[in-house]
């Protein structure tokens, strides 16, 4: 900005020398003293400052000059004046200089940036009725459609191009298939693939780019096929990859959330001789990556290769380090390495507000109060900037280490700042104050926010609320709660419901929490969800209904909602109580996703019914249940056995082994091994 500033003074200047010499000559009156590349220079440091009228006295002077016309051109674009554009155009086409194909697309450019659709079209028919119509026109034109989302007529376009003897090359690729990542419909970004197969058909190789903007369409909703054909494509490339698609790489392996393929990647690139990374953000961006792939050892690596090629890190590559320190359980090892930054002129200013915060939120996770103060007065010993992000880090410590003692101080801080509480601020104190136990506080926090700050209370700050309600037995002042919420048009969601049912369970009011599940679930039409469904089934086990429990487990299969492991936790262990023991060892037999489990579970719900993350210590204490309750030889031994047979990966404590083959276990499980607790 300065040398702009100072070069648009010596255009000034410039100019003024030549008013001085002769205001009858338009060459005099310019700046007949510069040679042609300076006054382009200055009338485009002129334009980038807002002087056009500075600008202009060097277009004057040089009517014909083609250069400087499009430079102009190109600013009044840019600053969305179309029709100044024309009249830079009007005015070298009257000075008789002969206007190429550039000028044309240059002009029809400034009427795709303008958004001036209408424009751009009547441009390419006057385009190509004098017969300068190129690829670049075309793909001009084709970047005005997609930025309309009218992807057919810019297909359309290309078909044209070919009629007219032009065959598409990569930017009219890339423009295609880039407006469908950014503007298409999902049903459109399925023909993205098409179009890459298309490119390659024409003779027309994918290159950096087409890899980076498919690159840009991944994340963890993509379909496994489309992350596939991304990834070969990037290896099929005969351009050497540089540091921008190394770092779109990562990136996009990260946001696509596969641990295993983001590590393979890795470790792909990390045997590629010929990348050399030279630059910090892409060091950033690998250290990013291995930190989210849990490798510790390759974020260390990044980090000392950088210190080693002397590359100076800046506060985002700062940051990706600490954060990939902390987020893999080494919040001490960040601080240090933080404290190893201060301590170095040179890498010093690169510390803020950020990279501390992601030091105080490690230490908050891991519910270490005193560490998070230390850091906090360190900030302020050091006179780090402060910010709403490290007050709020600073209360959910607070909260989580249950120290609300400390939030006057840290409110009274942000006072002496001038740092204003936000909804996220007042959120995180309610939250606190709720799960100390003082719900009357809660409710002061949540007057005080919208008396003081005008703010409206959001779902997440009424579940707080209505946890509080449940933990303190509050039923009436919960509904009240639900009610206001609801007039306040904050929708409840599948986790307010998850609370209500909480609520009501505590108050022993069962058929209170069915009907407000029902109601709130239709009222705002969602499904209930695993959770609510299981604290259903737990507040019917609380109040000794188990047959109506197993109803409620029913329905959950008929609506096709799976169950967790908590789910059958809850179920198995209230059937062995209660002496229902067919019923448990048929639903650990579904749990497990073993034959038996009817009438309890249908073989059509059995896959649904079937979960990977089942708490194996259930199995050993269903087992030993069965057996005390004098069902180890007809329940118990055979459940065993189909273990041992269909799931060898289940871990069974030696000692319940003992005691179930004690019990009168089957001869076909004779065999099974007693004493390794765990089945080969």
């Amino acid at each position: 900005e300065g040398g702009a500033s100072a070069a648009a003074a010596a255009a000034a200047a410039a100019a003024a020398a030549g008013e001085e010499g002769s205001s009858s000559s338009p060459q005099a009156q310019g700046s007949s003293f510069l040679d042609v590349r300076t006054e382009r220079s200055l009338m485009g440091a002129a334009l980038r400052c807002g002087r056009q009228e500075l600008a202009k006295k060097f277009l004057d002077a040089a009517p014909s000059d083609v250069a400087k016309h499009i430079t102009m051109i190109r600013d009044c674009a840019s600053s969305g004046n179309l029709k100044g554009a024309m009249q830079v155009f009007e005015t070298l086409r009257k000075s008789g200089t002969e206007v190429n194909g550039v000028v044309y697309n240059t002009v029809l450019d400034a009427c795709v940036e303008c958004h001036d659709l209408k424009a751009a079209q009547a441009w390419m028919a006057q385009t190509k009725k004098i017969g300068l119509a190129d690829v670049v026109s075309y793909n001009t034109l084709i970047k005005a459609y997609l930025q309309n989302k009218d992807f057919t007529k810019a297909r359309s376009l290309m078909e044209e191009m070919r009629q007219e003897g032009l065959q598409p090359n990569r930017v009219t690729f890339n423009e295609l298939v880039n407006g469908l990542v950014t503007r298409g419909t999902q049903s459109q970004r399925a023909e993205i693939w098409g179009i890459v197969r298309e490119m390659k058909a024409a003779g027309v190789k994918p290159n950096q780019v087409t890899c980076s903007i498919l690159l840009k369409s991944l994340n963890s909703h993509s379909r496994e096929n489309d992350i596939l054909e991304t990834m070969d494509l990037i290896s099929s490339m005969e351009e050497p990859m540089d540091e921008v698609l190394l770092s779109s790489v990562v990136e996009a392996c990260v946001r696509i959330g596969k641990p295993e393929l983001l590590a393979d990647k890795l470790k792909q690139l990390q045997s590629t001789e010929s990348l050399s990374v030279t630059g910090s953000h892409t060091f950033g961006s690998l250290i990013k990556a291995y930190g989210h792939a849990k490798d510790i050892d390759g974020v260390w690596r990044c980090w000392k290769e950088m210190r080693s090629r002397h590359i100076r890190p800046t506060s985002i590559t700062l940051g990706c380090m600490v954060e990939a320190v902390v987020s893999n359980g080494d919040t001490e090892g960040a601080y240090e390495l933080i404290h190893q930054m201060q301590d170095d002129d040179r890498f010093r200013d690169a510390l803020n507000a950020v990279i501390y915060c992601s030091v105080l939120k490690g230490f908050t996770r891991e519910k270490k109060m005193q560490r998070v103060w230390t850091v906090y007065e360190e900030m302020q010993s050091r006179k780090v900037e402060v910010s709403i992000v490290m007050y709020n880090t600073l209360l959910d410590a607070c909260a989580r280490c249950g120290r609300m003692d400390r939030v006057p101080t840290i409110v009274a801080d942000m006072q002496k700042h001038e740092i204003k509480p936000n909804l996220i601020t007042y959120s995180t104190m309610v939250k606190g104050h709720c799960q100390a136990g003082d719900i009357e506080q809660g409710f002061n926090i949540l007057e005080q926010m919208k008396s003081e700050a005008g703010l409206k209370p959001d779902e997440i700050m009424y579940n707080s609320l209505l946890d509080g309600c449940a933990q303190n037995n509050l039923v009436d002042e919960g509904l009240k709660l639900l009610d206001r919420m609801q007039r306040e048009g904050v929708q409840p969601s599948n986790f307010t419901l998850s609370l209500l049912v909480k609520l009501m369970n505590r108050c022993r009011k069962l058929d209170m929490a069915f009907e407000l599940v029902d109601e709130i679930s239709s009222k705002y039409r969602f499904n209930p969800n695993v959770h609510v469904y299981t604290n259903l089934i737990q507040a019917c086990i609380a109040n000794r209904q188990l047959q109506r429990g197993m109803a409620t487990f029913q329905r959950m299969l008929k609506e096709r909602v799976q169950p967790e492991s908590r789910t059958y936790c809850i179920l198995v262990r209230a059937s062995v109580s209660q002496n229902q023991t067919d019923q448990a060892a048929a639903l650990l037999r579904a749990a497990l996703g073993l034959s038996g489990a009817q009438p309890y579970v249908t073989e059509a719900q059995a896959r649904l019914a079937a979960i990977h993350n089942l708490d194996y210590a259930l199995v050993g204490e269903a087992l030993q249940g069965l057996v005390e309750k004098g069902r180890g030889q007809d329940l118990a031994a055979p459940l065993l056995s189909d273990i041992k047979r269909c799931k060898p990966g289940v871990r069974v404590d030696s000692n319940v082994q003992r005691r179930v083959m004690s019990a009168g276990i089957p001869s076909d499980a004779s065999g099974a091994d007693a004493g390794g607790g765990h089945f080969e």
